[in-house]
């Protein structure tokens, strides 16, 4: 008995270490090195095939989306969609007219398991691009390349990923992967493997100031004389992940690296470099297909708003090198120009592998942002111009991603918390083609969607009603015929600040107000208490060279600022400047955010507030009012206290519009709850439409 008990356990282990070697470490014994290799995705000059079972190939243009694995109140990294939704979006992204899809690393088994079944109900396949990356942490540290977390991480996950789309892969739970059983072949729809997000150009140059091989000879990829240490350790993993699928699975598939602006392969001017950040390079040129490599290579980039005449700042080497290239470029936008200096550049297809519009409210861009409308009428426009010079693009992204932070909003609000909320201030958190509603008030002026239990306020002639949701604080005034043609709306949101007067209108508040909705027939603003204006504290000396501390506001000063956003500086000095010029190019631009957005066909989704018979309607943004998380109602303390912006809890807030007889505006509470809770919808935006329209009509 006891033979038979320790045989039975024998067995078990060897099966325990079995599973735990082929189907978690990617154990394999090749058991016919010479069985043929397939490919059905292949280069030809600068066209990307697809090669069917009957040898015949088909031309692929990527019309494509980045699909996020966000989650609305979750983190890419929680892997929150379900099967039930994959499936869904696969439809609407088919139906919208689009072949391939590109995610950023190994999702969850259930991504894998929808892609499968789609696809194997669907006589018209959409492709997948499969991303592997590091962390952020491993590429924003103070490593190189060669650390653990990064090419340990890229050589792992090379391995990883192969076994995910051919459905032999165990893995547990991770904090940048997903997790699962991967059982499904997916394989046959994988178009090819992208390396990497955003790079960090600081990692890349400072590897390549280490004492590492510049170059690297493999069995499918190389670098020629011309490489960097960086682009050998590229060369690395994607070779070693070829020679893992060609010699387990007999199959090849596509392979690139994902590059930007700031680590394309042109070399800058010193004096324009440093002002560009730009000193890190990434060549696909640099890397040789060999002969066992029968897929290919090809270059891919994504997109974002860089310099005009970028080209003009190029080394006097870079030019002499690019030759009659730099003569023949097609100028009609930044878009074209670019592309099509890749393409001359470049002898492998280039494919943009993301390029975005956003349709949130705010921007970091002087021209302010774009409606639903306006953002598919950007991305067909550019899509247009970029499938001169490419073998297609990916919008980026399919859905609107609120935990993503932008740069000129993240220090006014809690990135632990902003995926709960739609910050429609941050620009970042509406490049989506789908977003998620709790309600569909729309900007109307009409009072259909105002019940009596919003009102705070009331008069014998005119009512004050009010709510909010994940967007905002909502407002409506019924009888407005009542009210002066000036109207005034003071709102109080903290006790440590605020006036009770306006220095400029004579306005009288009953409360300390911290902000003044001011509508003077079709103009409308809101302002903000000079003491908490959240641009002034941290912006101030960027935008007008002055410390904010040096003087500041008094807690009840009784003047309100104009609310601005910091926008972006994108200006290149020249030779020769003076002093002056110097000062005054250094200065970042700043953007009227606070003019309000009066209803009309132009404005569509970006609409403040409409009139419409004796009312009138009104949305303004959390982080226009200095809240920091909505959800756990946290606003901003005094900026003067705490140098910067600390987090304050509140319970209510203070507006009104109705006067007492001494000509003050009375305050009404509207209370707020502490860890709020939405039900959310999604809904398919203007822009989908819009894109669906043009690519449907599109013949391949």
């Amino acid at each position: 008995m006891k033979k038979f008990l320790l045989g039975v356990f024998s067995i078990v282990i060897c099966i325990f270490i079995y599973i735990y070697a082929v189907y978690f470490k990617g154990f394999y014994i090749d058991l016919d090195p010479q069985a043929p290799i397939t490919s059905s995705f292949q280069i030809e000059g600068k066209d990307i095939l697809i090669v069917h079972d009957d040898g015949k190939t088909e031309k692929l243009i990527i019309k494509g989306v980045d699909l996020p694995s966000t989650a609305v109140s979750h983190y890419a990294a929680d892997y929150a969609i379900d099967y039930d939704t994959y499936m869904r979006w696969f439809e609407l992204i088919s139906d919208m007219g689009a072949n391939t899809i590109r995610i950023y690393t190994i999702y969850n088994d259930v991504f894998y398991d929808a892609f499968y079944d789609y696809n194997i109900q669907h006589e018209k396949p959409l492709y997948l691009l499969q991303g592997l990356q590091v962390s952020e942490w491993a590429n924003d540290s103070k490593s190189d390349a060669y650390g653990n977390e990064f090419y340990n991480s890229l050589k792992e996950d090379a391995i990883q990923v192969v076994d995910a789309i051919h459905g032999k892969l165990i893995m547990g739970a991770h904090q940048q992967k997903g997790s699962g059983f991967y059982d499904k072949d997916v394989s046959p729809w994988v178009m090819g493997y992208i390396i990497g997000n955003e790079w960090n150009a600081k990692t890349i140059a400072y590897t390549n100031e280490q004492h590492y091989p510049a170059s690297y000879k493999g069995e499918y990829i190389s670098t020629n004389d011309e490489a960097n240490a960086f682009e050998a350790m590229l060369a690395d993993v994607m070779d070693g992940l070829i020679s893992y699928e060609s010699h387990k699975y007999k199959t090849q598939r596509l392979i690139t690296f994902n590059s930007t602006y700031d680590t394309d392969p042109f070399e800058y001017d010193s004096f324009y470099a440093s002002q560009m950040l730009k000193f890190a390079t990434l060549d696909i040129n640099h890397f040789v297909k060999e002969k066992n490599y029968q897929s290919g290579l090809f270059a891919s980039y994504h997109l974002y708003d860089y310099y005009d005449r970028f080209y003009q700042y190029f080394s006097d080497g870079q030019k002499e090198a690019l030759g009659e290239i730099l003569e023949h470029l097609d100028t009609t936008n930044l878009y074209t120009t670019y592309t099509s200096l890749l393409n001359e550049y470049h002898n492998v297809p280039v494919v943009i592998s993301g390029y975005s519009y956003s349709s949130s409210r705010g921007s970091d861009s002087s021209y302010g942002g774009l409606n639903e409308t306006q953002q598919g009428e950007a991305l067909v426009s550019a899509y247009q111009d970029l499938l001169k010079y490419t073998s297609g693009a990916f919008i980026d992204s399919w859905q609107d991603t609120w935990e993503k932070r932008m740069w000129n909003t993240s220090f006014a609000i809690d990135l632990s918390q902003n995926k709960n909320w739609h910050d429609i201030q941050s620009e970042s958190s509406g490049y989506g083609l789908l977003s998620y509603v709790s309600n569909h008030n729309t900007i109307n002026g009409s009072m259909e969607d105002w019940p009596s239990s919003y009102l705070i306020q009331e008069s014998e002639n005119v009512s004050l009603y009010a709510f909010y949701d994940e967007k905002g604080i909502y407002l409506y005034v019924d009888g407005i015929s009542h009210l002066p043609d000036d109207i005034s709306i003071p709102i109080d949101v903290t006790m440590n600040s605020g006036t009770t007067i306006d220095a400029d209108s004579e306005e009288r508040f009953e409360r300390p107000a911290d902000f003044l909705i001011q509508i003077s027939g079709s103009a409308a603003k809101i302002l903000v208490h000079s003491r908490y204006d959240a641009l002034r504290e941290n912006y101030l000396y960027q935008i007008e060279r002055i410390d904010p501390f040096a003087e500041y506001p008094s807690v009840d000063d009784p003047h309100f600022n104009d609310i601005y956003m910091i926008c972006e500086n994108r200006t290149v000095i020249e030779r020769n400047h003076t002093e002056e010029e110097l000062y005054e190019a250094r200065k970042n631009q700043a953007y009227l955010t606070g003019q309000l957005i009066e209803a009309s066909e132009d404005a569509g989704t970006l609409a403040d507030y409409a009139f419409q018979d004796d009312g009138l309607e009104l949305r303004i943004p959390w982080q226009m009012l200095n809240f920091s998380d909505p959800i756990h109602a946290m606003i901003h303390d005094d900026y003067y206290l705490y140098y910067g912006v600390e987090q304050l809890q509140i319970s209510e807030i203070y507006l009104g519009i109705l006067k007492n007889e001494q000509g003050v505006i009375e305050m009404a509470s509207l209370p707020l709850e502490v860890n709020k809770s939405y039900e959310y919808e999604e809904y398919l935006k203007e822009s989908y439409e819009i894109v669906k329209a043009y690519w449907s009509d599109l013949s391949w």
